[in-house]
């Protein structure tokens, strides 16, 4: 990304940026994060993700740096010097006066979309059309097809579980890869891409797409589910031929993807997505990341946009000049999360034009009050060493996912909430307690707290492939799959009630001996008491506290798994039982089940108890949240006063006749 021109100032567009070597002395990141939490909560938020989104992508070949707009731009700059230096008879060609420079220049210092620009008007042996200088630049140079084959990075998988949430229903990007629309589709299990109309990721860059996906909201298959829409305002790799089919009808697809200063200028054939983010700048709240280089369609059309703000200013019967905390609480007031400890000329000049034609005062201190930038690394992430001070995209979309979701829960379990209908059924102060284990889990008002208590809970580096450690498992005690698939995602818009039960079960289950919470415990601790490795058996919750002495496993499962529960499960011998409980989410006749362990070779067998209980008869009908959680512990205890050793089963009792 580009750094911004160390200037006093410099004039664009008629007005004047202000700049500094410092931009802001002191800054309170956590009111503007606040801002845009309730901007995402209300569902005004678009995000609007560059490069810088997707810097971190592998592809799936082991082609390095295939993304990076900085390599890109290198890889189009050393071409371009090959070509030249090898056209003799061009002394006076302005390209090789741009990139050779006598032959002393051996980096490039002008950006990505003009150095594409050069290579259109480079020399070329074939004299027919430029479409095949373009076929050149995007097959071999910078290989965008490949482009495609680029996994999601975290920051993707982040975004997809907001629009899971239905806090996002479209994105708009200049990036060329799938990888946002490769993220929501596995975040439903399903495999990326899909054919046909149960797609619940719609890729628009064309008009007709535009026209056909815009208004839709629900896949049309057998199974809704909610869309998301992506725009790609520069074209997508993934709608790009083959090589060798890139020419279909005597039609060139090349030109679909915008490369060059001219094509953004001026947006080439898509109007349709000018006006889309004009009316996006009008109306919705637009969240810049991973945006920092030179991106002229952007920076003019705000312009513009911001233009008419002030026109209708000067229009209308107000008059004055808004304060800083009035203009950046307007509605639709942009945000922009930077990578370095600075604003780049682009973002600043966005901020800027907001700000400035609508009439507002102008000083460095207030173009930050809407930003988040490098120097805030110490809110998002206290732990971090490395003195870098950067913000790196993966961090900021992490930590606006966690302090979402646990807002969103808050929500889901209000009195008139489905979680708190389904307990209060059976306990008078479900309400109550639930508001006690999210005060445990995500206090409100506690700075130390901003993502949780346990915020690796939410933290895709905690989990394994690429499932947070919640979804993991939420997904063990519903399911009796193996494995979990690739960023694989329960919402709580339909999963409420399951979430919030894990969650109060594993607080009631870590309570200390005076039923009180366990302030103490730290994140490593927890996730070494629960384990999904136990197959059809559930969630396992390491109890050793509760029942000292005895081999006794307990287990969270479903009522619809607990019901299937096999006789054979492959066991470890490391692993000592002698009696299993299975905690039953939902309605469930308490029940005693006999189940084989049985090792890889099937042929040594221990045969042991299941005792099955409702986890609503566990908590009993406490009229208070003490009660509960006594009446929780005394009944759990009182299970398994009795407990069944099991014993080594002799596979041939008799000798054979």
């Amino acid at each position: 990304m580009r750094s911004l021109d160390k200037m006093a100032g410099r004039r664009y567009s008629g007005y004047i940026v202000p700049m500094c070597d410092k931009m802001v002395a002191k800054r309170e990141p956590k009111t503007t994060f606040d801002r845009l939490l309730t901007r995402l909560l209300e569902g005004m938020v678009v995000p609007f993700i560059g490069a810088g989104v997707s810097y971190e992508a592998k592809h799936r070949g082991g082609i390095t740096d295939l993304t990076i707009t900085s390599k890109m731009q290198n890889r189009v700059f050393e071409a371009l010097k090959e070509k030249c230096a090898s056209q003799k008879c061009c002394k006076s060609c302005v390209v090789k006066k741009e990139v050779c420079n006598g032959g002393s220049r051996d980096k490039p210092n002008i950006s990505f979309d003009k150095v594409c620009e050069l290579w259109e008007w480079s020399c070329s042996e074939n004299h027919q059309i430029e479409t095949c200088r373009r076929f050149e630049l995007i097959y071999d140079i910078l290989k965008i097809p490949e482009f495609a084959n680029v996994e999601p990075t975290d920051a993707h998988y982040y975004i997809a579980f907001l629009a899971r949430e239905g806090l996002i229903d479209e994105v708009i990007t200049t990036n060329y890869d799938t990888c946002m629309e490769q993220a929501y589709c596995n975040t439903f299990g399903l495999k990326y891409p899909l054919m046909g109309d149960d797609s619940p990721a719609l890729v628009i860059d064309t008009l007709s797409e535009y026209r056909d996906k815009a208004g839709r909201q629900f896949t049309s298959g057998p199974k809704p589910r909610r869309c998301l829409k992506v725009y790609k305002i520069n074209g997508c790799a993934g709608k790009l031929p083959p090589k060798q089919d890139h020419v279909q009808n005597g039609q060139c697809k090349c030109k679909s993807i915008l490369l060059t200063e001219r094509d953004l200028q001026h947006w080439r054939h898509r109007s349709w997505a000018r006006d889309l983010f004009r009316d996006r700048m009008r109306s919705r709240t637009l969240l810049f990341s991973g945006f920092g280089s030179d991106e002229p369609q952007v920076r003019f059309t705000v312009m513009q946009v911001c233009e008419e703000f002030a026109l209708q200013e000067k229009d209308s019967t107000q008059s004055g000049t808004n304060s800083n905390d009035e203009i950046w609480t307007k509605p639709n007031a942009p945000f922009i999360a930077a990578y370095g400890n600075e604003l780049t000329l682009s973002q600043t000049q966005i901020l800027h034009a907001f700000a400035h034609y609508s009439n507002a005062s102008i000083s460095p201190k207030d173009l930050n009050a809407n930003s988040f930038l490098g120097s805030d690394i110490e809110f998002f992430d206290s732990k971090d060493s490395s003195g870098t001070q950067v913000l790196e995209a993966d961090i900021f979309w992490k930590r606006v996912f966690q302090a979402a979701f646990w807002r969103l829960l808050r929500e889901e379990c209000r009195r008139d909430g489905a979680a708190a209908s389904f307990l209060s059924l059976s306990l008078p102060c479900a309400s109550a307690l639930m508001v006690e284990v999210l005060d445990w889990l995500a206090p409100e008002n506690n700075s130390g707290f901003n993502f949780g208590r346990f915020p690796e809970m939410l933290d895709l580096k905690e989990g394994e492939r690429r499932v947070i450690p919640l979804m993991r498992w939420v997904e063990r005690v519903r399911g009796i799959q193996p494995e979990v698939k690739e960023g694989l995602y329960s919402n709580l818009i339909e999963n409420s009630v399951l979430i919030m039960i894990v969650l109060m079960l594993i607080y009631l289950l870590l309570l200390n001996d005076s039923y009180e919470p366990n302030n103490d415990i730290t994140w490593q601790l927890l996730n070494n008491m629960i384990g999904d490795k136990d197959g059809p058996l559930g969630l396992y919750i390491d109890t050793s506290h509760i029942f000292s002495g005895a081999n006794i496993r307990l287990y969270i499962i479903h009522r619809d798994v607990a019901s299937y529960l096999p006789q054979k499960i492959l066991w470890s011998e490391d692993k000592k039982i002698s009696t299993a409980i299975q905690i039953v989410v939902g309605n469930w006749q308490a029940s005693t089940r006999r189940i084989w362990l049985v090792n890889k070779k099937n042929d040594d067998i221990k045969v042991v108890t299941v005792r099955q209980i409702s986890f609503l008869q566990l908590l009993g009908h406490a009229h208070n949240v003490r009660e509960a959680k006594k009446t929780f512990h005394d009944n759990l205890r009182r299970t398994f006063i009795l407990t069944d050793e099991g014993r080594r089963r002799v596979r041939l009792r008799t000798e054979p006749l």
